[in-house]
Order: structure tokens, then sequence, then C-alpha cells
């Protein structure tokens, strides 16, 4: 009985020794992978919000175009109506060149004789004043000429300083977008390599997790050999001892995190770790993804409301268990042990 409870001490703190060298790495990789998927997560929102803003800086810009457009066809309206004016008022004052010029060189002694020639004073009075209507009225209609002329020139300046400012903030505009281009420029190279950096992590962790389950099968094994050559007599016990150890021989991720969602970024369900990638940063054109549709909970899902997942570990069209409930599988190339959830997030 000493010799068969040394021979289960031996194997217990060898098992315990393997698994002692290797969780440790494990917990550090999931931090650090837990780490960057909440980065990754946070550079897919600012990366969405950046496009945002490059959509609404785009129909400002054209609204301002079109603003621009129909303030220089205002101007040269305006300037055809200045041309007129000047047209008005230069033939209006030709007019009365000629007029004056008339009265007073062709004809002013016939215009004296008019006047001179009445029989009383009423009829002199009344001469008198046509004359003086008559140039009244000249200066009156060139008065009015330059005054319209000097309106039309000040609404055209008014134009012309509108037309100025709405270019300039054209300028302003299109400087804020040349930045946001860069910035999502710069934010899609940092997602890339952090994404390039998660997967060369989960690879690393995935293969780490295949020595450690191949080491405690060895140990188990171990243990079950030395436990069968103890005797006959301890045959069933060491046999009940051995199944139960080969029972806890696969790695199992425990479950944790509860429900993915956007702000969580990576939980573990089911023996998996669970992630997500959105289609306002993936589209996905390329997935034959029938019936496709945003869900309520924010998921794309299929005709058949299954949820459509990424998987190197399943056949494409199997069905999975995900913690949000169950999930086709519709794409590949995440990370062996790794889900990944297709989201509107």
């Amino acid at each position: 009985m000493k010799f068969l409870l040394k021979h289960w001490l031996q194997a217990g703190v060898s098992a315990l020794c393997v698994s002692a060298m290797i969780v440790p790495g494990f917990t550090v990789h999931a931090t650090e992978i837990d780490s960057m998927e909440q980065q990754s997560s946070q550079l897919k929102n600012e990366l969405s919000g950046i496009n945002q803003d490059l959509l609404e800086l785009g129909s400002q810009i054209a609204d301002l175009e079109d603003q621009i457009k129909e303030t220089n066809n205002q101007i040269e309206a305006t300037q055809a109506q200045i041309d007129i004016a000047k047209n008005s008022e230069q033939q209006q004052f030709e007019e009365m060149k000629l007029r004056i010029k008339y009265v007073y060189e062709n004809d002013s002694a016939s215009m004296l004789s008019m006047i001179f020639s009445v029989d009383n004073m009423a009829d002199f009075l009344n001469r008198v004043e046509f004359v003086q209507n008559v140039s009244d009225y000249d200066r009156e209609q060139l008065e009015e000429l330059c005054t319209l002329r000097e309106t039309i020139e000040e609404e055209e300046a008014k134009l012309q300083d509108e037309k100025d400012s709405q270019e300039k903030m054209e300028k302003e505009l299109a400087d804020q977008k040349e930045e946001l281009n860069a910035k999502a420029e710069a934010t899609s190279t940092d997602l890339d390599a952090l994404s390039d950096k998660i997967a060369s992590l989960r690879a690393e962790e995935a293969a780490k997790q295949a020595e450690a389950q191949k080491a405690q099968a060895q140990a188990q094994e171990t243990s079950g050999n030395n436990n069968a050559g103890t005797g006959g007599s301890q045959g069933g016990g060491s046999g009940s001892s051995s199944s139960g150890s080969s029972g806890g021989g696969n790695y199992i991720i425990p479950d944790s995190g509860g429900v993915l969602t956007p702000e969580k970024g990576v939980v573990y369900f089911n023996g998996h770790r669970e992630t997500y990638y959105s289609q306002k940063v993936l589209p996905g054109h390329g997935l034959n993804i029938p019936g496709r549709h945003v869900a309520s909970d924010g998921t794309i899902r299929d005709k058949d409301g299954y949820i459509c997942v990424a998987s190197s570990d399943h056949p494409k069209g199997t069905v999975v268990q995900t913690s949000l409930g169950p999930g086709k599988v519709y794409d590949t190339g995440c990370p062996s042990g790794t889900i990944d959830i297709y989201t509107d997030w």
C-alpha cells in the first residue's frame, strides 16, 4: 500500500510540475492578448468614427461647392446688370449732352424768342418752367442711373466677399479631410500591425497549449503504467484512478467573461476563445451568407437565424455554440481554438 501511494504521489507531483511550468505562460499570453483585443476594438471604433467624419466632411464640401456655384451665377447676373446700368447711364448722359448742345449752340435764339415772345407773365413763367423741367428731368435721370449702378456694384462686392468666405471654408474643410485621411491610414496601419501580433500570439498560445496537453497526457500515461505495475489486488482501484486522470488530460479553457460584448472584446466559452470582427471595418463582401442581416443584438446572421462566425477548427457550415447563441461557420483564417463572431458593432 505504501508502495502504491508512493507511485501515485510521484505521478501527481510530475503532472503538477508540468502544469506549473506551462500555465503561467498561458496566463501571461491571455492577459496580453486581452489587452491587445481591447486596443484592437478601440482602434476599430476610432477608425469607424474617422470614416463617419470623412463622410460628413465630404457632404459639407459638396454643399459648399454647390453654394459657390450658385454665388458665381449670382455674380455673373449682377455683372450683367451693372453693364446694363452703365450703358443706360452713358446713353442718358450722351442724350443730355446733345440736348444741351442743341439748346445752346443751334437753337439758343429760338429758345429765347420762345420765352420772350409771350404776351403775359403767366405764359412767360410757363415756358421758363418747361425749360427748367427738361433740364431737371435730365439731371434726375442721370442721378437715378448713377445710384442704380452704385447699388448693383455694392451687391456685387457683397457677393464677392461671400464667395471668398465660401472658398476659404472649402479649403479649411479640404485640409481637415486630408488630415483625417492621414489619420485613417495611420490607424489602419496600427490596426493591421496589432492584428498580426495578436494572430502571432494566438498561434504561439495554441502551440504551447498543444504542448501542455501532450505533456499532461504523457504524465497521466506514466501514472497509469506505474499504477498498473503495483499488484493485481489493487488493479480495480488503479484502473479507476487511471480512468479519472485520463478524463482530465485534455486541456479545456474554462468559461469566463460571460456573454461577448463590444466592451469586453474577448470571452472564453464552451472550450473556445471568442472575439468579434465588425463589418464596419471588414465588410466581408466575399462571404456567401444567404439572407444576411443584422440582428437586434448587433450580430450578423443568416436566413435561418444562425450567427455568422469564423473558425479554423471546424468545416464551413458547421453549427457551433457561442455565448450569444448558435452560430454557423462561414469563414476561416483565425487561430486554432478561437471563434470570431461577425457583428455590426
